[in-house]
């Protein structure tokens, strides 16, 4: 039923529906970067005002009843971000981005089991064979897992057909992956325990994840669209990836220095462009070891559930600017102009959605007044 949406029938790209698009590359380079172009980056997004969907999505499910088929069938995904396309309105720096919701793809190629959910994936801690004190954390390059990643990669970029952007990779960083493969309160006594042990396992989780990116990588440019973008949906005109360590926000500075922070450098070194997901407030005994690292080029901040109100982080989105380092964050559409006037314009990336096309073309606007 679906074969005209993937076979091109619809000739519609992302460069008919993105407006200035030349000058929105120039922001998200300039913005990589720590400068500016001409303003702040503004991704903004909202409802299409005359949505021009084809027939063949007209009866889509968008919520499907079977959580297992919504993250594992890459038809599934590619209607939901197809349907997504066509009514929705990209306004400001904002992109169509195939999103899959998944956290744990990394560590089923190691040897993880998922169960599945409705807004969820989760797996259990590896088993551990008889006689043994640690689970066996192995990359098997002909593993089911490894197999289906990279078959829906490739799928869901050629159906692209450049309609929408796939991130070339399935979740989590190293250490969050071995946090997965032993389970947290394990690993929390091997830090003290054997750290040795801990430390040799992120470093071949990180070693494999890096084969991976460069397999993934090597999919992505079939959606036939330019450049490359993260989990956070930022473009960059060359590759790049969204960073993570959630696992440090159980562990000192210290513990974070010596088992992971020279493993996610490395990996960091493989991309041009990276940005570091900052995961609230317990990650942040963790920022000044971070701002550090040459290698960083800004921060991604979710404050967490109840700390919202972006304006109470004023004074930490300054400390990240005085570190040359840029920003994205997220807010409601009336504080997008207050925040602009308390920060510093170079790096700066503010993501919100508005009620209606209308009101997101005027915010775009009313930005650009400023400048």
């Amino acid at each position: 039923m679906l074969n005209n949406l993937f076979e091109g029938k619809y000739s519609m790209t992302l460069y008919d529906i993105k407006e200035d698009w030349d000058n929105v590359k120039k922001r998200w380079e300039a913005w990589w970067n720590f400068d500016l172009y001409d303003r702040p980056l503004l991704m903004v997004t909202a409802g299409k005002k005359d949505p021009s969907l084809p027939p063949e999505l007209e009866d889509f499910k968008y919520e499907l009843l079977d959580p297992e088929r919504k993250y594992t069938d890459p038809e599934y995904m590619i209607n939901k971000t197809l349907y997504e396309f066509y009514n929705t309105f990209y306004g400001g720096e904002s992109i169509p981005v195939l999103s899959h919701g998944y956290a744990v793809g990394h560590a089923l190629v190691l040897g993880c089991e998922p169960g599945f959910a409705n807004d969820t994936i989760w797996c259990d801690p590896l088993p551990i064979k008889q006689g043994e004190q640690y689970p066996e954390i192995k990359f098997d390059e002909d593993g089911y897992w490894w197999r289906k990643l990279l078959d829906m990669t490739e799928k869901v970029s050629k159906a692209s057909m450049q309609r929408y952007f796939v991130m070339p990779m399935w979740g989590n960083h190293a250490g969050d992956n071995l946090l997965i493969c032993r389970g947290s309160g394990d690993l929390m006594l091997d830090m003290v325990e054997n750290p040795e042990w801990v430390a040799k396992s992120v470093r071949y989780i990180s070693n494999a994840m890096i084969k991976q990116f460069d397999a993934l990588h090597e999919l992505a440019p079939l959606t036939g669209l330019e450049g490359c973008v993260n989990y956070v949906s930022a473009w960059a005109p060359d590759k790049t990836h969204g960073f993570d360590a959630d696992l440090s926000c159980m562990i000192s500075p210290e513990k974070f220095k010596d088992i992971l922070l020279e493993p996610l450098i490395e990996t960091m070194r493989t991309v041009k462009y990276r940005i570091y997901h900052l995961d609230g407030v317990v990650s942040l005994h963790q920022l000044d070891t971070l701002l550090a690292i040459d290698e960083l080029h800004g921060f991604q901040w979710v404050p967490g559930e109840g700390r919202t109100e972006i304006m109470q982080w004023i004074p930490l989105l300054k400390k990240m600017q005085e570190h040359k380092k840029s920003v994205l964050c997220y807010t409601s559409p009336d504080k997008v102009l207050p925040l602009i006037k308390e920060l510093k314009s170079e790096g700066l990336c503010i993501c919100t959605g508005t009620e209606t096309e209308d009101d997101a073309r005027r915010l775009v606007d009313s930005v650009m007044r400023l400048y």
